[in-house]
């Protein structure tokens, strides 16, 4: 698993895209049925299979994420190669910018930081921040 399993109440939410997920891997719903009836470790491997597809769809669709703390507001943009944050105080000060490439696939560094605390953005604000 690449990233974590999404939870029950998400997997119903996406229930038809989970459908379209067991039909494109050729389970049927009595089969799927069967399977966690029977199979309770290979529901779940399905499971987190499509959490991961899921997953990677969100992050691939990502551009930009924040990280609002108290005195500090991080707004990030994601690139493809590269990372660039912008890090404004409290009082709408821009105190630095700064931009790296990834030390993981651009995917698993925006999921860790979604892990830390990070958001998804719109990028307003990030655009806004000369």
């Amino acid at each position: 698993m690449k990233y974590e399993r999404i939870s029950s109440e998400e997997l119903l939410k996406l229930e038809k895209e989970f459908i379209d997920f067991l039909v494109v891997n050729g389970i049927t719903a009595e089969d799927w049925v069967d399977i966690k009836l029977n199979k309770p470790q290979d529901a779940e491997e399905i499971i987190l299979q499509f959490s991961d597809v899921v997953w990677e769809s969100i992050l691939r669709s990502t551009t930009f994420l924040k990280k609002m703390e108290s005195n500090k507001a991080f707004y990030f943009k994601c690139d493809k190669e590269n990372i660039a944050v912008k890090i404004v105080t409290k009082d709408d000060q821009l105190v630095k910018s700064a931009s790296k490439k990834y030390s993981k696939t651009r995917e698993l560094e925006m999921f860790d930081m979604i892990k830390n605390g990070c958001i998804i953005s719109d990028g307003k604000s990030y655009k806004q921040l000369k």
